[in-house]
């Protein structure tokens, strides 16, 4: 079946009366984005922040439906240049993944999207779905916890993966040897994102849903991994600390190169042996608890 575009270059403030007429008019998707490369790196929490310039998209799967939003939007907006594309018919799904494809983390561990030829056996392959796109690697923010993993043994280790996403660190983890990861998300669809990889990757046993009122519960594991942002990072620290057994550790990404400075004084306060490794804009900070404490 053929879809159908509509790109209009529009105004923060014309922004959501221009997508209320799609989506009126029947759009089956309306996506923002940066009209001149003004990135949006970390909103404040319940912030919906927007770009001064937006390109905003219509995806219709009906022509006519696209006609009558161009006839509506010339009416109230005569000024406004608008550009129509009919999309190729083809399988979204492939095209999806041909933008996805098996990547190495470290020396022996791969991500390999659903449909994918295993591309080393004697790996540690993670089979992820590409629909269940919480996660997938491609990002630094993954790609440093994942090359932490493959570099450290967690053989044998009850872990928490606070933030889980898809899953993908947990389910990493699991293959690498680790015992237990409780999962911790507030997005319900991640977590059942998490339970459909881990099963897939024969884990699932080794998977622990706690929900996020209930963290207190958490207590003696061996470490942490929280690939979330610098603001709940700074907020969790001490719930961090309390959740570690002495001399256990921490792996904390999402974090900015302009915020490891701040990630880093904070956990000094709780914590020993603090590290960093940078990846373009992004940092991943780790440490542990001290043995004694």
């Amino acid at each position: 079946m053929p879809f159908f575009e509509l790109t209009l270059q529009v105004s923060k403030q014309q922004a959501q009366d221009i997508d209320d007429v799609l989506t009126a008019a029947g759009a089956v998707g309306v996506t923002y984005v940066d009209g001149k490369d003004s990135p949006i790196y970390e909103p404040g929490p319940g912030e919906m922040p927007l770009w001064n310039h937006i390109k905003l998209i219509g995806l219709f799967d009906n022509q006519n439906q696209l006609e009558q939003a161009s006839e509506d939007l010339a009416t109230a907006y005569p000024d406004l240049p608008q550009q129509k594309t009919q999309l190729k018919d083809q399988i979204w799904e492939r095209v999806w993944m041909d933008h996805f494809k098996p990547i190495r983390f470290g020396e022996n561990s791969w991500v390999i999207p659903d449909g994918y030829e295993v591309v080393d056996e004697n790996a540690t392959n993670l089979i992820l779905d590409p629909g269940l796109a919480f996660g997938t690697g491609t990002h630094e923010t993954t790609a440093l916890c994942l090359r932490w993993l493959d570099a450290n043994d967690v053989k044998g280790k009850s872990l928490v993966d606070f933030g889980c996403g898809s899953g993908i660190l947990a389910v990493m983890a699991l293959l690498h040897g680790a015992e237990k990861v409780i999962c911790v998300d507030i997005d319900e669809q991640a977590i059942q994102a998490t339970w459909q990889n881990a099963e897939k990757n024969g884990v699932k046993d080794g998977i622990v849903v706690v929900d996020p009122e209930n963290v207190e519960t958490i207590k003696n594991q061996d470490g942490i991994l929280a690939n979330i942002l610098a603001e709940p990072l700074m907020m969790f620290c001490s719930d961090f600390h309390k959740m570690l057994k002495p001399g256990g550790f921490f792996v904390l990404s999402g974090i900015l190169k302009s915020q490891k400075n701040m990630i880093c004084e904070k956990y000094q306060q709780h914590f020993i042996d603090i590290g960093a490794e940078i990846d373009k804009d992004w940092v991943r900070v780790e440490g542990r608890k001290d043995a004694a404490s």
